[in-house]
């Protein structure tokens, strides 16, 4: 009976599979090694062998508006300042010969005239000028200044003075007349050029003479028989126009009071004015 069941044990076994006996779990997962310590000397010296990144250049300025000016240009004749340093020169001696031997009342007044008139001679010789730059246009007089945006500006010419007309202001009739002091030609000078000018249009010169200037383009004799006024008259003009091109932006006139000048004239005065009724 033994070998039976020994037989019928052998014979389930060998029909039923024995299962795989379980695998071992996987060991965890080793940490990672940290990583070594940075050397403190290597940083600089990978920035010292990398390139440096290109600068960045200035940023592209935008087109501007005004009138193509890198500077402010300056407009007067120079009769006035040579008038002004004359002046100051006669005046200096005058003042010098009274500090010397004035010690009158007399010398008091006359000490008293010259500041005055020096005075008189700044704010009208040496002040007055017409100064153009990239936004406007600046008229100085004796004792005012006025601005004028470029795009305000609708001529500059020239009749007694040099004049620039602006453009009407809201609620204005008419635009306003700049007279600048500083740029000037006097209708008779100007009347005696043009009559020159006709006479030597009409003169017939022999075949065998040569002018003077023969050499020269037309454009160039007329530039050279113009007065200085009318050609820098023609030059603002010019400067307006490029501007009102390039879109240059209209603005109200703005007038100011020289303050200087006003000073210079009215301080002399009023110590004239105490020399002759008061310090008697």
């Amino acid at each position: 009976m033994q070998p039976e069941q020994g037989r019928g044990l052998a014979g389930s076994s060998a029909a039923d599979p024995v299962p795989p006996p379980p695998a071992d779990p996987a060991p965890p997962a080793a940490d990672p090694a940290p990583p070594p310590p940075a050397d403190p000397a290597r940083p600089a010296a990978v920035a010292r062998d990398q390139p440096a990144p290109p600068a960045a250049g200035p940023a592209p300025r935008p087109a501007e508006r005004g009138a193509p000016l890198s500077e402010p240009r300056t407009f007067r004749l120079p009769g006035a300042i040579v008038a002004w340093w004359a002046w100051v020169i006669l005046a200096a001696a005058c003042l010098a010969d009274i500090g010397i031997t004035g010690r009158s009342h007399t010398a008091a007044e006359i000490a008293a005239t010259v500041l005055f008139v020096t005075g008189l001679v700044y704010a009208c010789a040496l002040r007055p000028r017409v100064i153009a730059d990239s936004g406007g246009i600046t008229v100085q007089n004796p004792l005012r200044d006025h601005r004028i945006p470029w795009g305000s500006v609708t001529g500059v010419d020239l009749k007694e003075s040099v004049q620039v007309h602006c453009a009407p202001e809201p609620g204005a009739p008419r635009g306003k007349v700049i007279h600048s002091w500083a740029l000037y030609h006097q209708r008779r000078s100007r009347l005696r050029s043009e009559l020159l000018k006709q006479g030597r249009d009409r003169r017939r010169l022999p075949h065998s003479s040569v002018a003077p200037d023969s050499g020269m383009s037309p454009e160039t004799q007329k530039l050279l028989n113009q007065p200085a006024a009318q050609i820098m008259a023609a030059q603002l003009d010019d400067l307006a126009r490029e501007a009102r091109e390039r879109g240059a932006a209209a603005g109200p006139r703005v007038v100011t009071w020289a303050w200087p000048a006003v000073a210079a004239i009215v301080g002399p005065a009023v110590v004239l004015v105490l020399v002759i009724t008061v310090f008697r």
